[in-house]
């Protein structure tokens, strides 16, 4: 009798294992809405931007939108700073008038501009040949709301090193 108990504890046990599910670095990202909600995050390099002990110190600096000119500039500064500690820059002059797909392409000699600091500073302007997705979900020009998501690769100038920025996703109303 005691080995049919055993046997159910291990089988209830079993099961209970199998509901167990860890948190995947995606989990970690903000959800995708559309309601000025001020999140921004994204992957880079597989691990989940900003880190839960800067979700809160996220700054939006000079982000907004303009003509057709978007631009998305966040970091998370060091306290009592202007310095940037992370963040994603992203300022795309391809004439963006509504939601849609874009894809960005990475010239020196046009203002689009991607970049990430993460460990190093990550620019796509020495990434010639590259891109960037910008899928605009919501862009309300008369309520100041832009939301979306992006994905782009940026190398580092200096260590020829590069960054993967995936999965990214914004909510923001600017001014």
């Amino acid at each position: 009798m005691s080995h049919i108990k055993l046997l159910l504890l291990l089988a209830s046990l079993s099961c209970l294992g199998l509901h167990c599910k860890r948190e995947s670095e995606e989990d970690k990202l903000p959800p995708a809405t559309m309601v000025g909600a001020q999140t921004i995050g994204c992957l880079m390099n597989g691990h989940a931007w900003p880190s839960k002990e800067d979700k809160e110190d996220i700054d939006f600096l000079g982000s907004g939108y303009f003509k057709g000119i978007f631009e998305l500039d966040c970091a998370v500064l060091y306290p009592g700073t202007a310095s940037t500690k992370t963040g994603v820059y992203m300022r795309a002059e391809y004439k963006i008038f509504g939601p849609g797909y874009y894809v960005i392409p990475f010239e020196q000699s046009t203002a689009n501009k991607f970049s990430a600091t993460y460990d190093n500073y990550y620019t796509s302007y020495y990434t010639t040949g590259g891109w960037a997705t910008l899928n605009i979900t919501r862009l309300d020009t008369i309520n100041h709301y832009m939301a979306g998501t992006f994905e782009y690769t940026v190398i580092d100038p200096f260590t020829q090193r590069w960054l993967k920025v995936t999965k990214g996703r914004f909510d923001y109303k600017y001014k």
